[in-house]
Order: C-alpha cells, then structure tokens, then sequence
C-alpha cells in the first residue's frame, strides 16, 4: 500500500510539475508578438512583461511568508492557482495598454508565486519518496516542449484563444495541487514532531546557511537579464522576420527538448564541478546563445534555442538546488522565494524594461549583441573576483 501511495504521489508531481509550464505555455511566449500586433510600442511591451518581475519583488514574498508561517503551502498553492486561472479572463477586457497593464498586474498577483512554492512541495515530496527531483522536472520540460507547438498552431489563426487555454491549463493544475497530501509542511523534518518555523520579515535577511548563497543570487541575477530579454522579444524578432506563432512553437518546444540531456546529467554534473562552476559555464553559453540569435536566420535561432539546455536549464536547477541544500530548515519557501525574487524579479525588471528600450534605440538584432557582450564581460568580472575571493582565503607558502 505504502509503494502504492508512493507511485500516485509520484504522479501527482509528475503533473504539477508538468502544468506549471503547460499552462504558461499557452501564452507566455506569444504575449510579445500579440502586443505588438495590436498596436503596443516596444518600450510599452517592456512594461508590461515587467509586471510580472515587480510582482515577484512585492507579492510573493508575501505568498511565501504565508506559506511558511502557517505550514499550509499546498492551500496557498492551490489558491495562486485557481487565482492565476481566473485572471485569464481579465486580458478579454480591452485591448489598449492600460487594459493590458491591468490584466497582467491581476494576474501577476497569483501566477508569479507558482513556480516557487511548487519547487518547494516538489523537492520535500520527492525527498520523502526517495525520487530525483531532475527526473520529476521533466515533466515540464516534455510537458512544455508538446503543448507549446500545439499553442503556437492554435494561436496562428486565432491568437485570442490563448488565453482561454491558459485558464484550462491552470485549472488542470489545480486540481492535481488539491490532490497532493494534506499540508504536511506544517511539520519541520518530517516525523520530528516539531511545529513549524514561524516566519516573520526578518527572516527575509535570515534565510541562508551559507553566505556563498548569495553569490549564487548574483549569478542568478545576471543570467536572467539575457534571458528574459530572449525569452520576451525573441516572438518579435521572429515576427518581424515574417514568420508567424506556428514557427515560434517550434522554436520554443526545442528548445525544451534541449533540457532533457541536462535534467538526465545535471546532478553528477554538479557534484563533479559544483554548482558555481556549472553556472559560470552557463553563463558562457548563455551569452554565446545571445550572439548566435543576432544572426536572424532560423537555422542559427533554432541553434540557439538548442543551447536553452545548458544555459538556461542548468543555471536554473544549479541556482533550485543549491538554495535548497541551503536553506535553514523550515524556510524552503521563503528560499525558494528569495531566488524567484533576484531572478525572476530583479532580473527580468531589468532586461525587459532595457531590453525594451533599448530595442527602440539600436533594434532588436544590436540589442541582442550588446546583451551578449555584456552577460560576457559581467561573467568574466565574477569569476575574477571570486578567483580573487578564494586566493586570499588559502593559506601563504613561505
């Protein structure tokens, strides 16, 4: 019985994982082309794709303190969810900017807290069934790779559905949250039988058991600025090309394909070369992803996009990883929190909103360039003061 409830737990977050970027499939990557389509200048889609980010730095900290404070994380999850679900509808309204400013702040409110709290139900739950959280991960990753196509088909013809998908695909993550045990978060180490850790806004400046965490947040930070500038106004380059959503989807699903090598490899990587090796590395590819893209034909995007694997990925499950590793117990969420804050917050605000800006002043094919040298130059710039970190620490010789 007890293998039993193991293998349905199993794929309970085997499609919690999945929908969390099945759901953000449906529109994420085709909000770009379908606001400038409908009139919305760059630096205008830069705002807008930035309300996502800024909510990350003021809302769901807030989500996550919650979740450790009361222990109730699958409630609170379950409620972002349905939130996020709901608040679809909101982009039917209006079709200026500030209709769109107001659908994405409503559902920024709810949808930016989903990935943070799910990492955090999924890496406990698959540590108490003894299961990789890379392979749980997966999910995702084929999950996105095929329903991104099916998007990017759909949306051709009829952009406006994507919305519509992403309610159905929220809802469907609903549900598999509200299958998950009940919260048993409120135990810290499970079967100690201790209360849970309260957390407070204090605690925001207590989190980590390290303080090489926080360059690790620092990686974290400059990797997302290439990032969410491809992954924002890459849909407009390839419209400005000629080619349509279709193409987009395809574009995307590779370059999901392309985790699956990482996920499969990405732990004994990290236990080789540890993690700030493995996310100075990525930074490398990241930046030579950048300059591929400028080229603009869809040979050398679809090069790029098959690099998304061992740059964004694995900057991704080394930054998960290590906070989780790291973290003083009972404050996973509120670590895993503090990491989609840097990341998702801090450095999407930036490469969108100057990403946007500066696509209206040099063009989105220079932009690319000069993200590429500057993610460049910034990488080498950390690797030489923690080089320099490391020299000071070992001991003289005479």
């Amino acid at each position: 019985m007890k293998h039993h409830s193991s293998r349905i737990l199993l794929f309970d977050l085997l499609m919690i994982n999945a929908f969390v970027y099945i759901s953000s499939s449906f529109y994420g990557s085709f909000l770009s082309p379908y606001y400038s389509a409908r009139g919305i200048s760059s630096l205008e889609i830069g705002i807008l794709l930035t309300i996502g980010p800024i909510s990350s730095i003021l809302i769901q900290p807030l989500w996550a303190m919650i979740s450790d404070r009361t222990g109730r994380i699958k409630a609170v999850l379950a409620l972002v969810t349905l939130g996020s679900a709901v608040s679809m509808f909101s982009y039917y309204l209006g079709s200026t900017f500030i209709m769109y400013f107001i659908a994405s702040l409503l559902l920024s409110v709810f949808s930016t807290s989903i990935i943070p709290l799910s990492n955090a139900i999924i890496i406990r739950e698959a540590e108490r069934i003894n299961y990789s959280f890379s392979q749980i991960r997966m999910g995702g990753t084929i999950g996105y790779s095929i329903s991104v196509v099916i998007a990017g088909i759909i949306n051709k013809n009829n952009p406006d559905i994507m919305f519509f998908m992403g309610f159905i695909g929220y809802m469907l993550l609903f549900l598999f949250v509200m299958g998950l045990p009940a919260d048993e978060i409120t135990l810290r180490n499970a079967g100690s039988g201790t209360s849970v850790v309260k957390s407070s806004v204090r605690d925001v400046f207590d989190i980590f058991q390290s303080n090489t965490a926080y360059l690790i947040l620092v990686y974290a930070l400059i990797s997302q600025l290439g990032l969410s500038f491809n992954g924002s106004f890459l849909g407009m380059f390839i419209r400005d090309a000629g080619y349509g959503h279709d193409i987009l989807g395809w574009m995307n699903s590779a370059s999901a394909l392309s985790e699956i090598p990482i996920l499969l490899l990405i732990m004994r990587l990290i236990k080789k070369f540890g993690s700030i090796r493995i996310l100075t590395i990525s930074c490398i590819i990241l930046s030579l992803r950048m300059l591929i893209v400028s080229i603009g034909t869809l040979p050398f995007i679809l090069l790029a996009q098959i690099l998304q694997g061992m740059s964004s990925m694995a900057i991704y499950f080394s930054c998960v990883i290590y906070i989780s590793e790291n973290v003083k117990p009972g404050k996973q969420a509120l670590g895993q929190s503090t990491l989609a804050f840097t990341q998702l917050g801090l450095g999407s605000i930036i490469g969108n909103i100057a990403g946007g800006y500066l696509v209206d002043i040099l063009g989105i094919r220079n932009t690319f360039i000069l993200i590429s040298v500057a993610t460049m130059l910034i990488t080498a710039a950390l690797s030489a003061v923690r080089w320099y970190i490391i020299r000071r620490k070992k001991p003289c010789c005479n």
